[in-house]
């Protein structure tokens, strides 16, 4: 799936819970579950861009009563409403799913949203269906926020091989908890001369801070907290004291809010504890969450080609 701000490996978390079918055990027979209306709604704001993606449907993974119909409203602070337009599957997902199982996607894109979707303001949100569902819920989108260090023009800087490097960014008033993430390539031909298997490459890291005065964090030391007992410690400890040469860094650092942050669940990846919360209510369930994303590239470079991500390192 497309990470929404750039740091939910699960992307649009579903809730497959209540796919198994109804069955027999002995004289019992099981009730087949009913379907429940599933809603994900996620406003993010990256480097100044405004979006929205939504995902609709039913719990069981059926086409219990049609999704694509549904209307999603969002409503800001000032008054101002957007409608959410349906779109094709492909703008929201990138796994394919089971051919039984029904989803429709909502998008309100960077053109159309890129004005509406803005950092600190209050956004309620009405779904309702042609069948009579309706959800309603509410967030604010946390403040806007600064990249301090690295300071470079065009986000992109080199750092030397088997370096640190601290990242500091400025407050984001309201956040919930910041989620860093990497994107690291090349790890494969980089490790491959001192013997150490890469499963994965690109390689995804993850940090997290669940303070809004915690705003910095060190790469590559403090990434990856979520995969230490992984397929990837030892991935992880050859980075211990900083990347190879050649390998090429995808930074993200995301502001997210109360709502998003108690939805987010998957694999090791609980900020909040191992429920999940919902923030949107009525005949159903969901999540509307908003992000704000800073985005860094990094290339591992000996050659002090690209502006040094580190004062005097050039």
């Amino acid at each position: 799936m497309r990470r929404i701000g750039g740091w939910l490996a699960a992307g649009l978390v579903l809730l497959l819970g209540g796919m198994a079918a109804g069955c027999e055990l002995g004289e019992i027979t099981v009730a087949e579950p009913e379907d429940l209306l599933v809603v994900e709604i996620y406003l993010r704001v990256v480097e100044d861009r405004g979006e929205a993606l939504a995902i609709v449907h039913w719990s069981g993974g059926r086409e219990a009563r049609p999704t694509t119909q549904a209307e999603i409203l969002l409503r800001r602070g000032d008054g101002v409403e957007v409608t959410m337009p349906s779109v094709g599957l492909q703008q929201c997902m990138d796994e394919i799913l089971p051919e039984d199982f029904f989803l429709a996607c909502f998008r309100l894109a960077p053109g159309r949203g890129g004005a509406f979707i803005r950092p600190g303001e209050r956004y309620d949100a009405v779904v309702t269906l042609p069948s009579g569902e309706r959800l309603e819920g509410r967030t604010t989108v946390p403040g806007d926020f600064q990249l301090i260090s690295p300071s470079v023009e065009g986000r992109v800087c080199g750092l030397p091989g088997q370096t640190l490097l601290p990242m500091h960014w400025t407050p984001s008033r309201g956040v919930w908890a910041y989620v860093p993430e990497v994107e690291l390539s090349g790890l494969r031909e980089a490790l491959e001369p001192e013997g150490i298997p890469v499963e994965t490459d690109p390689l995804i890291l993850l940090g997290l801070a669940l303070s809004e005065e915690d705003t910095s964090i060190v790469f590559p030391t403090e990434f990856g907290l979520f995969q230490r007992f992984s397929d990837e410690a030892e991935v992880l400890l050859a980075l211990r004291d900083g990347a190879p040469e050649g390998v090429r860094g995808r930074f993200t650092i995301s502001a997210l809010d109360r709502n998003g942050t108690n939805w987010s669940r998957g694999g090791n990846f609980n900020p909040s504890g191992p429920v999940r919360i919902p923030s949107l209510f009525g005949d159903g369930t969901g999540v509307l969450g908003a992000v704000v994303v800073r985005e860094l590239r990094v290339e591992v470079d000996n050659e002090g080609q690209l502006p040094p991500c580190l004062p005097g390192a050039g």
